[in-house]
C-alpha cells in the first residue's frame, strides 16, 4: 500500500513538473520573440490594396498612418485595413507644413482626421504620427497637447529612405539593414504607401521573417517612441 501511494504521489510532482515547465517556457518563449513594427505613412492610396495583400499573404500586421483627405478618397481601403488586422494612425488632413502653425492646429487636424474614421467605420484610433515627424517642427506645447487630449505620438528608429530622391530597392534594403544592425529597442520601421514600396515591400517582409521577427501592429497599449521624450 505505502508502495502504490508513493508512485502515485512521485507520478503526480513529476506530472506537475512537467507541467510547470512547459508553462514556463512558453511564457519565456513568449518574450524573447523579437517584434518589428511597419509603419505606412500618407495612405490610403492606390497602392494600398497591393500592400494590404502582400501582408496578409505572409501573415504579417503593420500600422498605417492616413491622412484625412484620403480616408474620404479611398473609404474602401480604410475598411479593408481594418477588416485585415492591421491598425490605423492618424497622420493629419493633406500633409502640408500648415499643421505647425498654430499651438492647436496639430491637435485639430488630429481631431479631424479621427472624426472623419469613426464617421466611416464607427472606430477612433489614439495612434498619431505627424508629417516628417515630431523632430521636424513640432513644440513642446503642441505635444503637450496632443498628450493632454489622448493621443500617442509615434516617430521611428528604422528609415529605409523609400521616399527620398530617386528609389532604388537595393538602396532601400541596404538602409533597413543597415539600421536593424543600429537598432537597440523594436524597430519601429517608416515606410510610405506609395507604388515603388508596394513593389518591395514583400521582400522587406521576407527579409524581416528570415532575421526572426514577428511584425506585429502598433497597439494603445505601448508606450509610444518619439523624439519629443528626449
Amino acid at each position: 500500500m505505502k508502495n502504490r501511494l508513493y508512485f502515485f504521489t512521485l507520478l503526480i510532482a513529476v506530472f506537475l513538473l512537467i507541467s510547470a515547465i512547459i508553462i514556463f517556457g512558453t511564457v519565456f518563449a513568449k518574450d524573447d520573440i523579437k517584434k518589428a513594427y511597419i509603419t505606412f505613412d500618407d495612405g490610403p492610396t492606390l497602392n494600398t490594396p497591393t500592400i494590404v495583400s502582400i501582408l496578409n499573404k505572409h501573415n504579417a500586421k503593420a500600422t498605417f498612418f492616413v491622412l484625412e483627405e484620403r480616408i474620404v478618397m479611398y473609404p474602401d481601403y480604410i475598411k479593408d485595413i481594418l477588416y485585415s488586422g492591421h491598425a490605423i494612425g492618424l497622420h493629419g488632413v493633406s500633409h502640408s507644413p500648415a499643421i505647425y502653425e498654430g499651438e492647436s492646429s496639430p491637435l485639430c487636424e488630429m481631431q479631424k482626421t479621427n472624426n472623419s474614421l469613426k464617421a466611416l467605420t464607427g472606430k477612433e484610433s489614439r495612434l498619431v504620427r505627424v508629417p516628417f515627424g515630431s523632430s521636424y517642427k513640432l513644440t513642446h506645447a503642441q505635444y503637450k497637447l496632443l498628450c493632454d487630449n489622448g493621443f500617442l505620438l509615434w516617430d521611428w528608429n528604422v528609415d529605409p529612405r523609400d521616399s527620398v530622391g530617386k528609389i532604388y530597392p537595393d538602396k532601400i534594403l541596404a538602409n533597413l539593414r543597415r539600421d536593424l544592425s543600429k537598432c537597440k529597442d523594436a524597430p519601429i520601421i517608416l515606410f510610405h504607401d506609395r507604388k515603388s514600396t508596394a513593389n518591395l515591400i514583400e521582400e522587406v517582409v521576407i527579409y524581416l521573417k528570415e532575421q526572426g521577427y514577428e511584425l506585429c501592429a502598433l497597439s494603445e497599449k505601448q508606450t509610444p517612441l518619439n523624439h519629443m521624450e528626449n
